[in-house]
């Protein structure tokens, strides 16, 4: 009985090696995209790894994000004043103009 499960095991074994070595045979493109799927995701676990850790890392994006909006935020309250004082100085022109 013993020897009969592992006959039957190591001709599925067999078998799925045969499959598997076909396939890889058919498709090399697959294998490519697997290495370079192993090594992009490795480059960007040493690089979380090389900032402090993920959490540093989250916490970083998140400061980032942050400034980042403050200076937008900056940006549009001074094109906002630039707007009202061309405005005003529109306004005043035409005013002159229309003064005899």
């Amino acid at each position: 009985m013993r020897d009969r499960i592992h006959y039957d095991l190591s001709d599925q074994a067999v078998e799925t090696y045969r499959t598997a070595r076909n396939r890889v045979t058919e498709y090399p493109g697959t294998i490519a995209a697997i290495i370079i799927g192993v090594g992009v995701t490795a480059a960007l676990l040493w690089a979380a790894r090389r900032a402090g850790g993920w959490r540093n890392l989250q916490e970083q994006a998140v400061d980032r994000a942050r400034q980042s909006y403050d200076y937008a935020r900056e940006g549009y309250d001074r094109a906002r004043d630039a707007i009202k004082e061309r405005a005003q100085r529109a306004q005043g022109a035409a005013r002159e103009e229309l003064a005899p």
